[in-house]
């Protein structure tokens, strides 16, 4: 098992991230000792979606192109249509993601933000949740998707929506806590 304050891990967003889906995992993993790093393909900022409309701008920690995924011990997605939307397009964001499907490291996924794990082509038989309206494309690609606050699959863990934010946030310190599944 993991010390929390020794870890470091990766947030992938874009613009138009569900502002709460982001900040109240980053906040936790702070509060817990985790070395959060913000990894877009912006270059210094990214702006938050907030509800129904355009919310607070956070820096960027690492741009994609310098991110290293070997450099994290686990990878966080947010939801937000426009976010997932966007890094499911980007060959680079998708490749950063399946790092962590590949590796076994914790990798959580909150709302649409599983959208752009379906592009790494590894979600084949996994177990999952996700905001209803992505249920059937995450079982197009393959996936045992069931309607539940919190689920977790060997590391993977995902969550519907805002409202499962607390379970979704202990959930993902338990796994990073866990450290690599094989």
């Amino acid at each position: 098992m993991s010390q929390l304050k020794d870890l470091k891990v990766a947030i992938l967003t874009e613009n138009g991230f569900e502002q709460s889906e982001l900040t109240s995992p980053k906040d936790a993993m702070e509060k817990a000792g985790v070395t959060v790093h913000i990894v877009s393909p912006q270059s210094s900022e990214v702006k938050a979606w907030d509800e129904s409309d355009w919310g607070i701008t956070l820096p960027v920690d690492v741009t994609l192109g310098d991110a290293n995924p070997n450099d994290y011990d686990g990878l966080m997605l947010p939801g937000g249509v426009l976010n997932p939307d966007k890094l499911r397009l980007n060959r680079e964001a998708v490749a950063f993601a399946k790092h962590f499907l590949e590796s076994g490291k914790p990798l959580a996924a909150i709302c649409h933000g599983p959208q752009t794990l379906i592009e790494t082509g590894l979600l084949k038989n996994k177990t999952m949740t996700s905001y209803p309206s992505v249920k059937t494309d995450l079982i197009n690609a393959g996936v045992n998707w069931v309607d539940r606050e919190v689920v977790v699959d060997n590391g993977l863990v995902t969550s519907r929506s805002p409202k499962d934010l607390d379970a979704f946030n202990k959930k993902l310190l338990e796994e990073l806590a866990e450290g690599i599944h094989a």
